[in-house]
């Protein structure tokens, strides 16, 4: 069995993330203690056909890695299920129900909780989310997510970036329906953090903008 490069922990040969520190799986890499060679930089396409919330993981060559897709019914709060492409189950990601603040956990495919986000509710420009984890903040994410353009930081220090892919859109006119149904990101990791936090920070984020779209399009 390989080994993860950054915790030396063990990993099945199906694995999407590192289970003990959340480093994403290299499935290019040869087949030794090498197979989580580093991947950070992901693409993140987010679909939105037929009230299906879907999205789909990919490194920055277009190799597909896995998928998220949000349960279907709408009279309950909304929980997200990543899988690989093996379709194994990688994390679960849960809104807290009843909660005023936006409030979604973090679980990794064991049940083991990762972290909580909260949206901030006082803020004057752009929006604010924190990660918690046994109740203590650990991770500020700033900036403009209506645009799709924000960072992360941990004590001051900036581990991941999104923005989005600029891609041409040749119906004009439709540019809102296109920007609801269809987003492509492109996210970055540069510092010491578990994957598995980052790209769940962002499918809620992304999900907490479709969720205003649905109910006020003019926003």
């Amino acid at each position: 069995m390989p080994f993860c490069v950054k915790c030396g922990a063990q990993l099945d040969d199906n694995s999407l993330f590192c289970p003990n520190c959340g480093t994403p799986v290299n499935r290019g890499a040869r087949p030794s203690t090498e197979a989580t060679a580093g991947i950070n930089q992901f693409i993140l396409k987010k679909n939105n056909i037929y009230m299906r919330e879907h999205y789909d993981l990919e490194d920055r060559a277009g190799t597909k890695l896995g998928e998220a897709e949000r349960n279907l019914s709408p009279m309950y709060p909304a929980k997200f299920v990543v899988t690989g492409v093996n379709g194994l189950v990688a994390m679960h990601i849960d809104a807290c129900a009843a909660s005023l603040r936006n409030r979604f956990t973090f679980y990794d495919a064991a049940g083991a909780e990762l972290g909580t986000i909260r949206r901030k509710l006082a803020k004057f420009f752009g929006e604010e989310f924190w990660i918690e984890k046994n109740g203590v903040d650990f991770m500020r994410i700033y900036g403009n997510s209506g645009r799709h353009d924000y960072q992360m930081q941990i004590r001051g220090v900036q581990v991941a970036s999104v923005g989005e892919k600029r891609v041409s859109k040749p119906y004009q006119m439709f540019g809102f329906l296109q920007d609801f149904m269809s987003t492509i990101l492109e996210i970055s990791i540069m510092g010491d953090v578990d994957h598995r936090v980052v790209i769940g920070a962002v499918i809620v984020i992304e999900h907490l903008k479709t969720e205003r779209r649905t109910v006020s399009p003019g926003d």
